[in-house]
């Protein structure tokens, strides 16, 4: 494979994920429960995700770059594809934050890897690492697909999705 192609197949497989996924968005809620070590409250920062409306997508579209947290990403697609979730969750282990909600990102870097893996040897059957140059060399593409696309035609797409 043609390594200048891959950024075209990360956005097939990005509209792909779109397309497969009702985006949500994630709500602060603070969860009361009896903490069973000392027998006292404790809260559940974790919140909860609703199923995102036009209105709150056009906001967050309009906020891309413009808020105190977009410092934290590298471009605008970054910031879109993590902070658009999916009502799925992964436990963190984490004393008062148990739940981290499962963002557009998160499945795009899932997919990602699924194929890496699949379709070249960097892991040998123990899991070894056997070729760290060429995982470094895809992971970067992948860094550099999220840095330098533009964010528009999957603002469009997510668009389509949403009721």
């Amino acid at each position: 494979m043609d390594f200048r192609d891959i950024p075209q197949l990360i956005a097939r497989m990005l509209m792909e994920v779109i397309q497969t996924h009702i985006p949500h968005q994630w709500i602060y809620t603070a969860e009361p429960f009896i903490n069973p070590y000392n027998g006292k409250i404790s809260y559940d920062y974790s919140g909860e995700v609703r199923k995102m409306k036009k209105e709150e997508f056009a906001e967050l579209v309009r906020s891309l770059g413009r808020s105190k947290g977009s410092r934290f990403y590298c471009s605008p697609l970054d910031e879109l594809l993590n902070n658009v979730y999916i009502d799925r969750w992964v436990p963190t282990y984490m004393s008062n934050y148990g739940k981290r909600w499962v963002t557009y990102c998160d499945l795009l870097r899932e997919t990602f890897d699924q194929w890496k893996y699949s379709h070249f040897e960097i892991y040998d059957e123990d899991g070894n690492e056997v070729n760290e140059d060429l995982n470094l060399q895809l992971d970067e593409i992948f860094e550099d697909f999220l840095e330098n696309t533009s964010h528009e035609p999957f603002v469009r797409e997510i668009e389509k999705t949403i009721a």
